[in-house]
């Protein structure tokens, strides 16, 4: 829910700091340039640490990304970075979590695995862009700030995080195996 709030709103808070709208364009495409090397990494680095644990830290440092630029970042060079950032490691999540739902639930449930899933960030979506604008009508534009919208994508972060470590328990659990081992 938390993930097309940068999306929608860093581009207008770089407008708001250079005065040039050209600015927003060049935030998206930074951006996607960004989910572009994050895609192509996202396989290296679940080799590396395993998917569970990549997308765990994926969702802990987009949390902690948004943390420190929306609410401590003013400048132009700032969304850019942010942008970046955020593009290279929120797209984890969609690249890596077919491979974690056929492992969990076997090849033969793929499907429908995948299926429910894209179902509930469906809800999601659907849920967390109005939440998002009455949010922001209802705390964010007498101020022309988006501190209240920012905080909702802070708290779904969060919450993915924590789904994560829970899944990370779950599977340590039933599988027998150290806390510190790659999944």
């Amino acid at each position: 829910m938390g993930y097309f709030e940068p999306l929608l709103y860093v581009p207008t808070l770089a407008v708001i700091h250079s005065d040039a709208k050209s600015t927003a364009a060049n935030i998206v495409l930074v951006f996607n340039a960004g989910t572009t090397v994050g895609r192509i990494l996202s396989g290296v680095m679940s080799k590396v640490a395993g998917p569970v644990n990549a997308n765990l830290a994926s969702n802990f440092l987009c949390c902690l990304l948004l943390c420190i630029f929306m609410f401590a970042v003013n400048t132009v060079a700032g969304y850019y970075v942010f942008s970046a950032l955020f593009g290279l490691l929120s797209t984890l999540y969609l690249a890596v979590n077919t491979h974690i739902l056929a492992r969990e639930f076997g090849a033969q449930v793929v499907a429908s695995s995948v299926g429910l899933s894209m179902a509930c960030c469906g809800l999601g979506v659907l849920i967390g862009n109005p939440v998002q604008g009455a949010l922001y009508e209802t705390y964010d534009r007498t101020r022309a700030q988006f501190n209240a919208v920012s905080a909702w994508a802070v708290a779904c972060f969060a919450a993915a995080t924590a789904c994560y470590a829970a899944l990370r328990w779950i599977i340590v659990r039933k599988h027998g195996l150290p806390q510190l081992s790659r999944m």
